[in-house]
């Protein structure tokens, strides 16, 4: 059901200022991977603006029919043609320099939680075992993002960030959910973007080290098979996993639906969305990111395919 109401509303540091200031502009993204969620907001009204005395890091929030972007972090505020400029992101402000470092003996709960402490963020986990362990893990000039982001794919997980959390996600966690959203598109596509990469498929993904052997396979997947040498892996059992992991990242990847509707709250990142078509975009998918006009009352959201069959 298409939203027609605009009951957008503001907040700053927990206070409703709605009525305070005059939203010009006001633009939501959800997005799953190590980038963070975020806001871009024009306001009017700069004398008022001043008058709350503003900071780095303080929190901002906007609802809208059941939308809510859960606390953002003030990133950076420029004027435009007199008004303001704001950009708000879920993670803090915070330097996140790139780090060489080792991981010994330790828990992927404990990995997220010291990365988590570099930018004074707390972490969830979802879908994925916190107490998987690493005899040992090495991080090569990465930054905290970077570095968690790779590792929680090699899991077959993506890196969310969320209310000043970071978020791991199980993929076929996400996959096996009910579907949020039934939606038809017919043959003329109207409103939707079919795109078909699968020739750059993988049909397996074999790590091969002196620590370690697994192979994974897509039952679907025709293209070529990949062998990874120089991965760090513990034991056999570890290799396997991340292979499957590795392989249902770089192939989900492969199938892409891209959609423009009415605002609908519902589409966030990794919630999943079932078509109902007569073209090849008929089948189960999960939102990799979505973008919401929150003024305007449109959603524009990437689609990824929801990949089965890996062994």
């Amino acid at each position: 059901m298409a939203d027609t109401q605009n009951n957008l509303r503001l907040f700053y540091n927990d206070t409703d200022i709605t009525e305070s200031v005059d939203i010009l502009e006001c633009v939501a993204k959800d997005v799953s991977g190590k980038e963070s969620d975020c806001m871009n907001l024009l306001v009017d009204h700069a004398d008022r603006w001043f008058k709350w005395g503003v900071e780095k890091n303080d929190k901002i929030r906007a609802t809208r029919s059941g939308y809510d972007t859960k606390n953002l972090f003030l990133n950076t505020i420029a004027p435009e043609d007199g008004a303001f400029r704001i950009y708000a992101t879920a993670a803090k402000c915070a330097p996140f320099e790139p780090e060489w470092m080792s991981y010994e003996n330790m828990t992927l709960a404990g990995i997220m939680a010291g990365c988590a402490a570099e930018g004074g963020m707390g972490f969830n986990l979802h879908g994925i075992n916190p107490q998987i362990l690493y005899e040992y893990l090495w991080r090569e000039n990465q930054r905290a993002t970077e570095f968690l982001d790779q590792l929680l794919n090699r899991e077959g997980a993506v890196l969310k960030c969320l209310n000043g959390c970071f978020t791991a996600i199980g993929i076929g966690y996400a996959q096996e959910i009910l579907c949020y959203h039934s939606m038809k598109i017919g043959k003329g596509m109207e409103n939707a973007e079919y795109i078909d990469r699968r020739d750059q498929a993988w049909s397996s993904v074999t790590i091969d080290t002196p620590f370690g052997k697994g192979q994974a396979i897509d039952a679907h997947g025709k293209g070529q098979a990949k062998t990874f040498t120089d991965l760090c892996v513990d034991n056999d059992g570890q290799a396997k996993r991340w292979a499957r992991g590795i392989l249902l990242c770089h192939n989900r990847q492969n199938e892409i639906l891209n959609v423009e509707l009415d605002f609908n709250p519902g589409y966030t990142a990794m919630v999943r969305i079932d078509v109902d078509s007569a073209t090849a975009a008929a089948g189960n998918w999960i939102v990799d990111r979505v973008e919401h006009d929150l003024l305007a009352g449109r959603t524009k959201a990437k689609l990824l395919r929801c990949v089965t069959g890996i062994i």
